[in-house]
């Protein structure tokens, strides 16, 4: 019986809290209720492509539901592989910021809302191939408070390269790893 209900409750927080973005190698759980949630996102080799061109990129984890969202805390443990072939794509060594934020990035230089929600967080890209990067790890440092009232809050991983010389040529990143969110939904004041 309580399998039951715990599936039903683990559903019904999902549809109450918001939305997860279909993607391969992502799976998203919320837990929680009352407006009070914990959101974990744990990806699998999640493939996100990065052009040469712009040297950053942005991946939608998460459409939150109309309301001021209260991010309260969190954390993140990541590793970043390299799908291409690094001599001609992404550099060995290569200098990797990332982030979490309500906007996606629109410049490698991870600035305001690409860095709302967690700071941009520096990883050299230490594994050889298409090895694993070692750790990165992060904390949501300062609460923040995000306002979804007239267009809901949306949270994106934003990725980019700090130089040109760190990218060659297109290519692509594969991201393992878990992301523990602890947020609260204040509602919808209109």
């Amino acid at each position: 019986m309580t399998r039951g209900l715990s599936r039903t409750l683990s559903r019904a927080a999902a549809r109450e809290a918001g939305f997860a973005t279909p993607k391969a190698g992502l799976a998203v759980r919320t837990s929680g209720q009352g407006g009070a949630y914990r959101t974990v996102f744990s990806f699998n080799a999640m493939q996100v492509p990065v052009t040469d061109a712009l040297a950053y990129a942005s991946q939608k984890l998460f459409d939150f539901l109309d309301g001021k969202v209260r991010i309260k805390g969190g954390t993140a443990r990541l590793q970043f592989a390299v799908l291409t072939t690094r001599a001609s794509t992404i550099n060995d060594n290569a200098a990797l910021t990332w982030s979490l934020g309500s906007a996606a990035a629109s410049s490698a230089a991870l600035t305001g809302t690409m860095v709302n929600v967690l700071a941009a967080t520096g990883r050299t890209l230490d594994g050889a191939g298409a090895a694993l990067s070692a750790a990165s790890v992060a904390d949501v440092a300062a609460a923040a408070t995000l306002d979804g009232t007239v267009t809901p809050v949306d949270l994106y991983l934003n990725l980019a390269f700090a130089t040109g010389t760190d990218i060659d040529a297109d290519g692509t990143l594969a991201i393992t790893g878990t992301i523990t969110l602890l947020w609260e939904n204040w509602g919808d004041n209109a």
